[in-house]
This record gives C-alpha cells, structure tokens and sequence, in this order.
C-alpha cells in the first residue's frame, strides 16, 4: 500500500508540474466568471496570472537548491488553494492568487532540472505505474470540475487542488530524499544581481502587468490606456537591458530561448483573444489542446527533421494570417515551440558557462522575458490604436463591447502582431543556423 500511495505522490507531481500553468487559472477563471458582479473574487485571478508570468524573474533573488524550491512550490499551492476558499476577503483572494501564481511558476522548472538530475545519476525512473497514477489524477480533476462547476460549489475544485499540490509535495520529497545529490545540501554559490535594478524593474512590471490584466475586466479611459503604453515601453527596454549580461555568456542560446517565450506567449495569449474575436466562440480549450499535441509532436522532429523546426515556424506564422489555415498555423508553431525545447534543454544543460542546476532555471527565466515582452508589445499596440482612434480596447477581447476595433482594425493588429514574431523569429532563425553551421564544421 505504501509503494502505490508513493507512486500516485510521484505521479501526481509529474502531472502537476506539466499542467500547473493551466489548472490553477482556469479554476481561477471559472471561479471569477461565476461571480462577476464582486470584484473581489477578480483578485485571486489577477494576481494568479500576474505572479505565474513573472514567477521565474523572481527566481534570481533565490539561491536555495531546486530540491527545496520544489517542495516550497508544491507548499504554495496548497495553501494558496486553501486561501481561495475564503476569496470573498480581497485579503485572502490576493495571498490566495500571488502562491498560486508562484507554484504556477515554479513547480515545473524546479521539478524539470530535480528530474534531470535524478536521471543524470540513475536513481529516478518514470515508469507506467507513474503513468496510471497521472491518468487516474487527470480523471479525478474532470470529474470534481465538472460537478463544481454544475452545482456552482467550486470550492471542492480548490479543496481538491490543495490536496493534489499537497500529495506533489509529498512525491517531491520521496524523489529528491532518493537522489544522492541533493543530500545535505542546503545553499547554491550565490548568483550575482544588481539587486535594487532588478528589484525596481521586477516591482514595476508586477505592476504593469496587474494592470494590462484588470484592463482587460473593466473599462478604462482612453487616456489611461496611452499611460499603460508609455509604460510599457519603457519597462520593455529595461526588461531587455536586464537580461544582457545572461546574453553575452549564452548567445545565441539566449535569444533563442527568448524567442521560445515570445511564440509560447503569441500561441497561449495572444491566439486565444484573436481567435475568440475573428471565429465567434471560446477558442480557448482548442488552443491549448492545439499547444499540446504540437509540443508532443515536436520532438519526433528532431530525430530526422532537426533543421526544418524554424522553418516550420515561420511557414506557421503565414498560415496563421488566414482564416481557413489559422489553426494549422498554430499548430506548427507549436510543433516548433516542442521541438525546440527539447534542443534548449540539452544545449543548457551541457553549456560550460552554467551552472547545471540553473540550466533549466535560466532558460524559463529567458523564456518569461519573451513571454512578458511579446505581450507588452500586444497591449501597447492596442493601446495606441484605442486611444488615437477612440476605440473601446476591451473589444479586442470580447466581440460584445460597443465602440469596439471594426474587422478591418482586429486583422491589422493581427497583421503588425504576426510580424513582430515573424521577425523576431526569422533573426533568431539566422544566428542559431551560423551557430550550428560553425558547430558542425568544427566537427568535421
């Protein structure tokens, strides 16, 4: 009985740390949705979504091992589940979103490089019992969402949540008391930071991006959209600025791993909203099973087809500009986000220049750098166009507003959009194929 309670532990933290970004906001989104008339209960998604985007920013302040910070993850999320529950208290809706936020973050870095480091030395395997355990955990949470939902008592999702997080935590300690490594150990080398930039940089974007967010619920003038602008591109020279040092040790391993978060953030976000408005439904859950089964396929790529994921990308970003081969697009796009992680985390993780504990850390705090970026460019643009054209920016999210972007202005923004990330994309593209272009001829 113990070894079946340790395998589901195990297994439910596998399926946590892959879907951790997901079930924490949509429990948070479904419980906002169903009391929209409070604005409290728009808190605990707010700060969710605020602290899962910048989560891994925050991780350069920390020097503690992977192996504590992963329980610390799994710790917030049992909590910061059980503080939803009294998410009527704006008090605890807001603890409840930030640790919700930051298990979000955290739990599948932290989890990845534990795992990594466990497969490096032998002593962690993932075998099929682990994955009933995952299947079964899965099951668990559609059937108690769907009652949740149904009986509008979603505080059994949240129940349920804080006792999966906890069951993670558990399995989390049983992965790493069995890995050698991680015994005895209590502190990393420090890494160095300008503490009070990076401090100050960090606390404004937490800011910004509460707000980019809450201007997405609630209407807000034109003027203060023009502010958010100004804003934004303000913090997202600063945002570059504050990655340098990472680039000039990493590039062009840095920039593809920032490109990485700028398509995540173009598929995951942006997608969603312009394909919710462009084909008159909730496009939402098609999206991410798009995202899914794209990052699954991805790596079978690799195997034959290495060189053809950034064309496939940008061949992606095309068919995405077309209704009848939207969706398509997303899907290589996706193909392409699978394909190069896989490539990312082996590049990291064998890079002289790093730490091999922090491999998996930098590269999702690069990844959040794109992510945040891509998005900073989205809003700054609706922005602009709602306040010189005094158009209602909440219409770029839902198609319902008066005084919203006409047809014509919604595949402009798409346009520009889908040009930016071409690009970005197509530079990347051209220094990491020199790179590995001079890799393979030094090979030779």
């Amino acid at each position: 009985m113990k070894r079946i309670m340790n395998i589901f532990n195990e297994g439910v933290l596998d399926l946590l740390a892959n879907a951790g970004v997901a079930i924490p906001y949509f429990f948070c989104l479904t419980l906002y949705n169903q009391n929209k008339s409070v604005f409290a209960y728009a808190l605990p998604f707010l700060m969710l979504y605020t602290f899962r985007a910048l989560g891994m920013l925050l991780t350069t302040f920390i020097t503690l091992p992977a192996s504590t910070m992963l329980a610390m993850s799994s710790c917030f999320g049992v909590i910061g589940s059980l503080f939803i529950l009294g998410a009527g208290n704006p008090i605890m809706g807001i603890f409840g979103g930030v640790l919700l936020g930051l298990a979000s973050s955290w739990i599948w870095p932290y989890y990845l490089t534990v795992r990594s480091r466990g497969q490096m030395d032998k002593e962690f395997k993932f075998n099929r019992m682990h994955g009933l355990s995952v299947l079964l955990t899965l099951i668990i949470l559609l059937i108690v969402q769907l009652i949740a939902t149904k009986t509008q008592f979603l505080n059994l999702s949240f129940i349920l949540l804080a006792f999966l997080f906890f069951a993670a935590m558990v399995g989390g300690m049983q992965i790493t008391h069995r890995l050698t490594f991680y015994q005895g150990l209590e502190k990393k080398p420090k890494f160095h930071v300008n503490s009070l930039f990076s401090l100050i940089v960090l606390a404004s974007l937490v800011m910004l991006v509460f707000i980019i967010r809450y201007t997405r619920l609630k209407e807000v003038s034109n003027t203060f959209d023009l502010l958010i602008s100004m804003a934004a591109i303000v913090l997202f020279f600063f945002l570059a600025y504050y990655q340098l040092d990472i680039h000039r040790k990493l590039f062009p391993l840095s920039m593809a791993a920032v490109n990485r978060g700028v398509v995540m953030n173009y598929v995951m976000l942006y997608a969603i909203f312009d394909s919710t408005i462009r084909f008159g439904f909730n496009s939402l859950m098609l999206v991410y099973t798009i995202y899914l089964v794209g990052f699954q396929v991805g790596p079978f790529l690799n195997k034959r087809h290495r060189n053809l994921r950034y064309p496939l990308l940008l061949l992606g970003l095309v068919l995405a500009l077309f209704n009848p081969t939207y969706f398509i697009g997303l899907f290589l796009c996706a193909v392409f986000v699978g394909a190069d992680n896989r490539i990312l985390n082996d590049e990291l993780y064998a890079n002289t220049n790093i730490d091999t504990e922090r491999a998996f850390l930098i590269k999702y705090q690069l990844s959040s750098v794109g992510n945040v970026s891509q998005q900073l460019v989205y809003m700054t643009t609706i922005y602009f166009i709602s306040y010189f054209m005094k158009i209602d920016a909440l219409g770029f999210f839902n198609n319902n507003i008066n005084g919203g972007p006409t047809i014509g202005v919604l595949y402009g923004v798409h346009i520009f959009i889908t040009a930016v990330v071409f690009v970005c994309a197509a530079i990347t593209f051209y220094f990491v194929r020199k790179r590995e272009q001079k890799r393979t001829i030094t090979t030779l």
